[in-house]
């Protein structure tokens, strides 16, 4: 889809606003349960366990990706700083024996995983006019690393994306060696007092699909009520900091 020069620059301004911005956790938590997914991927998973590189050093990698992520996310595609993020993760990324069509899918991960958390969990959903931002985001690093054939549209990429999983999900050893060896990298950051329930947290963060494809066992009705509770609790504490706090007008949702 060819767009113009100034509505490249409009859709990474919103994307970065609601990134940076208005949404920084929960964009930043999402991009994470988004790189889960892409375990569920056999040939994925495939790669990504045989470098060795994620199991050896998760915590090393994962900042790696994170800062190539915002860098592209803080300083725009074109950018110096962008285009040389930019050419990083095509070298990373060349030789690797993933199809075009898994590389869609990263993308989709990355783009579509944090809208739906936020859109569930977070302040406020996000408007129209961020979700259409995000697409154009994906859609231009797509264009700039060679990748083909994505949606159109952000509806269009979601319908695409869970097609995509119901056909292609499985449970692999390298699937789970993957998340055995970066599943601190989330249960790490949960309170000291909750690390003997933090398996169960996880996993319900991770969410049922990912849960059954990795067969991991369902938390306990327990664990499943205090997430559910936390969350509901973490969404009633933003909206009143955002409504009543110093921050409220500039979180004023896009237009």
């Amino acid at each position: 889809m060819p767009w113009t020069t100034e509505e490249q620059q409009e859709a990474q301004a919103v994307y970065r606003e609601m990134a940076l911005t208005h949404f920084p956790g929960d964009v930043k938590l999402g991009l994470n349960l988004g790189f889960y997914r892409t375990f569920a991927v056999p040939s994925i998973a495939r790669v990504l366990a045989g470098t060795g590189k994620l199991t050896r050093q998760p915590r090393i990698r994962a900042k790696a990706t994170g800062e190539l992520m915002y860098t592209l996310i803080e300083h725009g595609l074109d950018t110096g700083e962008g285009e040389a993020a930019v050419q990083k993760l095509i070298r990373l990324h060349s030789g690797l024996a993933v199809s075009n069509e898994d590389f869609v899918y990263v993308l989709a991960a990355f783009c579509i995983t944090p809208i739906h958390w936020i859109d569930t969990h977070s302040w406020r959903q996000t408007t129209q006019a961020e979700k259409s931002a995000t697409h154009t985001f994906y859609s231009l690093l797509a264009e700039r690393m060679g990748i083909t054939d994505v949606p159109e549209s952000f509806e269009e990429f979601t319908t695409w994306m869970d097609a995509f999983e119901v056909r292609i999900f499985r449970s692999t050893a390298e699937g789970h060696s993957l998340v055995t060896a970066t599943r601190s990298l989330l249960s790490d950051r949960m309170p000291r007092l909750l690390s003997p329930l933090a398996d169960g947290i996880f996993t319900c963060l991770l969410g049922e699909r990912l849960r059954n494809t990795f067969e991991l066992p369902r938390p306990g009705l327990l664990v499943r009520g205090l997430v559910s509770a936390a969350l509901r609790g973490r969404r009633f504490r933003m909206r009143r900091a955002r409504t009543h706090g110093p921050s409220s007008r500039a979180a004023a949702p896009a237009a």
